[in-house]
């Protein structure tokens, strides 16, 4: 009977590491368009803040690039940038050339609203980044689902306003949700 139940432990053991599928996501997982929900907020010191939320559409490439399309209360923007997939679990996104652009026009047009609500005049609006970096969301195992990405930046805004030329510092963050296809 001992050898019985023993045999019968080390089958169960063996067959939880042989049978247990590991987890691993490919690119033709995640590959096409993604239904998103952004969350940002920039904070300008001493000036004010704009937060927006609002439905998004980004799309992930075979080729490892993707597209994030967004309309705000200030305008359309599309973000571009590349991503890899990290030990097949995780999504590393990086922002091109371009998405970096399209993030400070984003930017330049929410320190607008801010100024309007404010009521001040401003022009001239230039934001020099100091940091920028974009989690790694994990994906999830059964629906392959990416969790939320969050992107964060600081550095000086500057512009003049009311004619008198300012630099303050400035925060922002966006929470990008992947909702499904």
């Amino acid at each position: 009977m001992k050898k019985t139940s023993f045999f019968a432990i080390c089958i169960l053991i063996i067959s939880v590491f042989v049978c247990t599928p590991s987890f691993s996501v490919t690119i033709d997982d995640i590959d096409g368009m993604w239904d998103t929900y952004s969350e940002a907020k920039l904070k300008i010191s001493k000036l004010g803040s704009f937060t927006d939320q609002n439905p998004s559409v980004t799309e992930l490439n075979l080729s490892r690039t993707f597209v994030l399309d967004e309309i705000t209360s200030t305008g359309e923007y599309t973000y571009t940038g590349t991503f890899t997939i990290i030990n097949e679990k995780k999504l590393s996104f990086q922002l091109d050339v371009a998405g970096i652009n399209e993030l400070k026009r984003t930017w330049v047009d929410w320190a607008a609203e801010i100024a309007r609500e404010e009521g001040v005049t401003i022009s001239d609006i230039d934001f020099d980044i100091e940091s920028l970096t974009i989690s790694q969301p994990s994906i999830n195992k059964k629906t392959f689902i990416p969790k939320k990405a969050t992107i964060k930046a600081k550095g000086i805004a500057s512009a003049w306003v009311d004619g008198v030329f300012y630099e303050r510092k400035f925060s922002y963050t966006s929470k990008v949700y992947f909702l499904g296809r």
